[in-house]
C-alpha cells in the first residue's frame, strides 16, 4: 500500500510540473510576440524632441583609487637602536608633533656624558692658557705705556734744555747789544774836541788876558778830568761787551748739542715703542692662533651624539592617519620607513588616460567623484597634474597604484570634510567644459548639408492634425557628449524637432507616437 501511495505522489507531481512548464512556455510566446508587435508598430512613429535649455557638458570617465595628496614616510638614521615604546599602530590619527615612538637612548646618553665631561676638562684647561696669554697681553701694553711716557719725558727735557738755551742766547744778544751802545756812546763822548786857546785882541787889558787864560785853562783842565773818567767807562763797558760777546758764542756752540739730545730722546722713543709693539704682537699671536688649535672634532661628535638622543624621539611631521607600520617594541629598524603617515583629509586620485583623451585634459579642468561606498553622492575635485609623458610600463606606479602603459593625472578632492576613505576605488568624471541654461537640441537631430546645419521641425496643421517636417536652420556651438547647443537659428524653446532629422526630408508627413518624445533637464554622463 506505501508504495502504490509513493507512486501516486510522484505522478501528481509530474502532472503539477507539466502544466506549470505548459503556462510559463505560453506566457512567454504571448510576450515576445506582443514585444515584435509594439516594436514593428513604433517603427512606423516618428520620434521627436523638445528644443529646452540644459546643462550641457562633455566628459571623460576614468577610475582610480582614493589615496592622500601628503604621505610622508617617516625615516630614521638610528640604525643600531631598539624601538623602546611605541605609541601608534595601524588606523592611529596622529597631530603634527605628537610623538609617534622612542628608541632607547641609554647607550647614546652616556656615550654623551663622557664625550661632555672630556670636553669640559680640555675647556677648563684652554680657558686657563687663554687667561694666561690674554694677561701677558694686558702686561705688555700697559709696560708699553709706562716705557713710551718716559722716552716722551726725555724728549720734552732735550727740547727744554734747547729752548732754555736758545732764551739765554737772546737775552745775551740783547744784552750785548745794549753794552755795545753803551760803550759807542762813550766813545762818541772821547772824541769830542778838546777847548781851544782864547784869541784876544790887541786892545784887551791885561787884566782880561789873565782871566781869558785862567778860563782856558780851567776848561782844559775840566776836559782832561772828563776824556780821564769817559776813558776808564769806556774800557769798562768794552770789557762787558767781549765777556757777553764770549758767553754768546760759547752758548751758540752748544746749540747742535741740544738737537743731538733730543734727536737721541726721539729714537730712544721709536725704539721702546717698536720693542712694545713686537711684545704685543707676540702675545696677540699666542691668543689669535688658539682658534687654530682648537680640537674641533670632539665637539662635533657630542653634536652629533645630542643629534641622535634628539632622534630618539620620533614625532609627527604632519597630521594624518597612520596607514603602515614596520617596527614592533624592542625590534630594530629594518625597514627603509618607520611607518607611513597619510593626511586623511586632503585626498587625490590618479588615474589613467588613454592616448587618445590625454591633449583634452588641462590643469584646472573640474570633475566629480564618486564611490561604490557613498552611493550617489558626487564630490567635487579638480585636475592638479596632468603626465603627459607615455609610461609603457606603469604610468600610476609612482602614486602606489598598478596599471598598463599610457598616460596618468592627478584629481584633487576639493571638499576637505568629504566621506571619501583612503584606498576606496572611485569612479572619476573629468569636465572637460560645461553650459549652463543653454538652448540646445539631441546631437543626431542636427543635419549637415553643404556646409550648413539645420533640424526638421515638427509643425502640425491645426485643421487636418496633419504633422509635417520643416527645415529650420541652425548655428551649432559646443557639443556634449548627447545634446549640442544652439547659439541661433530659426528654433526656439519648446519646439518639437524630429529626433533622426537624417532618416526625413523637408515636407515629409510625420506621424508621432504619443508620449515618446525624449526630455530632460540635464544631459546625462558619456557613458550614457
Amino acid at each position: 500500500m506505501k508504495e502504490k501511495k509513493k507512486k501516486k505522489t510522484w505522478i501528481v507531481v509530474v502532472i503539477i510540473l507539466v502544466i506549470l512548464a505548459l503556462i510559463v512556455g505560453s506566457v512567454v510566446s504571448c510576450t515576445r510576440a506582443l514585444s515584435e508587435s509594439l516594436e514593428a508598430l513604433s517603427d512606423g512613429f516618428t520620434e521627436l524632441s523638445t528644443v529646452e535649455k540644459r546643462d550641457i557638458s562633455d566628459t571623460i570617465s576614468v577610475s582610480g583609487t582614493v589615496e592622500s595628496e601628503n604621505v610622508v614616510k617617516i625615516t630614521s638614521t638610528l640604525a643600531a637602536a631598539k624601538v623602546k615604546t611605541l605609541y601608534v599602530e595601524v588606523g592611529s590619527e596622529v597631530k603634527e608633533g605628537d610623538v609617534l615612538l622612542e628608541f632607547d637612548s641609554t647607550q647614546l646618553q652616556q656615550q654623551y656624558d663622557a664625550m661632555q665631561k672630556t670636553i669640559d676638562n680640555a675647556q677648563g684647561m684652554s680657558d686657563h692658557n687663554h687667561a694666561i696669554n690674554e694677561r701677558n697681553l694686558e702686561n705688555a701694553k700697559t709696560e708699553k705705556t709706562s716705557t713710551l711716557q718716559q722716552a716722551q719725558r726725555s724728549i720734552d727735557e732735550a727740547n727744554n734744555a734747547k729752548n732754555s738755551a736758545n732764551q739765554k742766547i737772546n737775552n745775551l744778544r740783547t744784552q750785548l747789544d745794549s753794552l755795545k751802545k753803551t760803550r759807542d756812546d762813550y766813545k762818541a763822548q772821547m772824541d769830542a774836541p778838546a777847548p781851544e786857546e782864547p784869541q784876544l785882541d790887541e786892545t784887551a787889558t791885561p787884566e782880561e788876558i789873565d782871566a781869558a787864560r785862567a778860563a782856558y785853562e780851567e776848561a782844559v783842565r775840566a776836559y782832561q778830568d772828563t776824556q780821564t773818567a769817559l776813558l776808564t767807562q769806556y774800557q769798562a763797558a768794552a770789557a762787558e761787551v767781549q765777556s757777553v760777546e764770549a758767553q754768546l758764542s760759547a752758548l751758540e756752540e752748544q746749540l747742535s748739542s741740544y738737537d743731538s739730545a733730543i734727536q737721541s730722546a726721539k729714537d730712544a722713543y721709536a725704539a721702546a715703542e717698536r720693542s712694545a709693539d713686537s711684545m704685543i704682537q707676540s702675545y696677540q699671536d699666542v691668543l689669535d692662533a688658539e682658534q687654530f688649535s682648537a680640537d674641533s672634532s670632539a665637539e662635533d661628535e657630542l653634536a652629533s651624539l645630542a643629534d641622535q638622543i634628539a632622534e630618539c624621539v620620533v614625532r609627527a611631521p604632519k597630521s594624518g592617519i597612520v596607514t603602515s607600520l614596520n617596527v614592533t617594541e624592542g625590534s630594530l629598524p629594518t625597514a627603509d620607513a618607520l611607518m607611513t603617515i597619510e593626511d586623511k583629509d586632503a585626498l587625490r586620485i590618479t588615474v589613467q588616460i588613454s592616448e587618445s583623451d590625454i591633449l583634452k585634459i588641462e590643469e584646472g579642468m573640474p570633475a566629480v567623484v564618486r564611490t561604490t561606498a557613498t552611493g550617489d553622492k558626487e564630490f567635487q575635485a579638480e585636475v592638479t597634474r596632468v603626465v603627459n609623458i607615455y609610461h609603457a610600463d606603469n604610468p600610476a606606479s609612482l602614486y602606489g597604484q598598478s596599471g598598463s602603459g599610457g598616460y596618468s593625472a592627478e584629481i584633487t578632492i576639493n571638499d576637505p570634510d568629504s566621506e571619501l576613505l583612503i584606498g576606496m576605488n572611485a569612479k572619476v568624471q573629468i569636465i572637460l567644459f560645461e553650459r549652463k541654461d543653454v538652448l540646445s537640441v539631441p546631437y543626431e537631430s542636427i543635419v549637415e548639408e553643404d556646409g550648413e546645419s539645420y533640424v526638421l521641425l515638427a509643425e502640425t496643421d491645426p485643421q487636418t492634425g496633419a504633422t509635417t517636417a520643416k527645415k529650420a536652420k541652425v548655428e551649432p556651438g559646443m557639443k556634449g557628449s548627447y545634446y549640442v547647443e544652439i547659439t541661433s537659428g530659426e528654433v526656439k524653446e519648446g519646439d518639437q524637432i524630429v529626433m533622426d532629422g537624417a532618416s526625413y526630408q523637408d515636407g515629409d508627413v510625420l506621424l508621432v507616437m504619443p508620449d515618446l518624445n525624449v526630455s530632460s533637464d540635464e544631459e546625462g554622463d558619456s557613458d550614457a
